[in-house]
């Protein structure tokens, strides 16, 4: 199934933990918090921000709350479940660390050398990302993808009206592409923003799955890798 990658026109990558290590950031930020956490459970929070996040996503987008309200529910909500309750106030300076952190993050191996060999085979290449547009660019700007991913090709929810997991984001991207959806493809690292929807569309996906979540459907992506080198293996082999 490996081989199907270099078949797709049209390959589209998530931009956070998928394309860099989003724990690293927030892990820092945490520490500079100072609070009582076990190191050993740094990822457990992380993946419980990301749960909420998603869950509060949704009320974002109806504009039932702003996107600081989002920012600070997710961190009082994620860390509530390890008995830390976190003040407003501690939530903003923890998010705003964690804005900062994000100004010097690095892509995942191979991520570079993945997307210029695909771009080498005359292959559209780009990025959809939920988020203000400031703020997913800022990443995107920190990361140097803008220095080879055309903006044209850079779509963020904000930016178009529509929000992962709403597959109408896949139909969109898929129509200014003026490709097929058999013909794209998406590679992503959460089951729910990721997998499913642009399987819906009817693309094709690859799950990133390096922090071992589980399926939360019937839908079946093409490929799931841990290392980005299981995909480059075989791009640079052809």
């Amino acid at each position: 199934m490996l081989y199907n990658l270099p078949d797709a026109e049209a390959i589209f990558f998530d931009l956070d933990d998928t394309l860099y290590d989003q724990l690293l950031p927030f892990q820092s930020a945490l520490k500079y918090a100072k609070l009582q956490i076990d190191p050993a459970n740094y990822e457990v929070i992380y993946k419980r921000v990301r749960f909420y996040s998603d869950l509060l996503w949704k009320s974002y987008t109806k504009g039932e709350l702003t996107i600081e309200q989002v920012r600070s529910e997710r961190l009082k909500c994620a860390l509530r479940e390890f008995e830390i309750d976190l003040s407003n106030e501690q939530a903003i300076e923890i998010q705003e660390r964690y804005q900062y952190e994000q100004k010097v993050i690095e892509l995942f191996p191979h991520v570079k050398s993945i997307i210029k060999e695909l771009q080498n085979q005359d292959k559209v290449v780009g990025i959809i990302t939920n988020g203000p547009v400031e703020h997913q660019m800022s990443k995107i700007i920190a990361l140097q993808l803008d220095r080879i991913i055309s903006n044209e090709l850079i779509f963020i929810s904000d930016g178009i009206g529509l929000t992962k997991p709403d597959k109408r984001v896949f139909e969109y991207v898929q129509k200014q592409v003026k490709i097929s959806a058999g013909k794209c493809l998406y590679i992503g690292d959460t089951w729910e923003n990721d997998i499913a929807p642009p399987i819906e569309a009817g693309w094709k996906s690859i799950w990133f799955n390096y922090r071992n979540r589980k399926p939360q459907s019937h839908h079946q992506p093409s490929l799931v890798i841990k290392e980005y080198d299981e995909i480059i293996k075989k791009i640079l082999s052809r």
